[in-house]
């Protein structure tokens, strides 16, 4: 019968603490690195909700309602050249813009007028008459996002 021993290493006493700190720390570090309950700048929140809008009603008086049907949500993103005036028109959803730049002016055919530049919402106009134009010397980026009906178009155009 052969007997085969496994070699054994032995470490003397500091080495072996050395050994064991070295173990610990090597385990112990990245779990404290992807804890949950990191510590963050006092100045910095890990995450800002900011409401821009809400409204019962667009700019220009028109209450929300919502349209009969399957409902689709809509969310565009515009650039409008300097100089660009939408034909009149209307919408037969409730709507919600945020201008990211540029400057726009939006108005009816009742004298009623909006001017909204850069950071600033609104609550686009439902079944009333209006225009949008793009002032400025620079394109207007706009997002506009609309809670219609699934198969209805976003944009009417207004036919006198």
């Amino acid at each position: 019968m052969k007997i085969t021993m496994k070699p054994t290493l032995i470490f003397p006493s500091k080495m072996r603490r050395l050994l064991l700190f070295a173990l610990t720390a090597g385990i112990a570090l990245p779990l404290v690195a992807c804890s949950s309950k990191k510590e963050t700048s006092a100045t910095v929140e890990p995450v800002v909700v900011e409401t821009l809008l809400s409204a019962t009603e667009s700019w220009n008086g028109d209450s929300y309602n919502y349209p009969k049907g399957k409902a689709q949500m809509t969310l565009q993103r515009i650039t409008a050249q300097p100089g660009f005036k939408t034909p009149l028109h209307f919408h037969s959803q409730p709507g919600i813009a945020y201008v990211v730049k540029g400057n726009l002016s939006c108005g009816t055919p009742k004298g009623k007028l909006l001017k909204i530049g850069p950071g600033e919402s609104f609550a686009t106009p439902q079944d009333s008459v209006h225009y949008c134009e793009s002032v400025g010397n620079e394109a207007a980026l706009v997002f506009v996002a609309s809670a219609g009906v699934k198969g209805q178009k976003v944009t009417i155009p207004y036919m006198k």
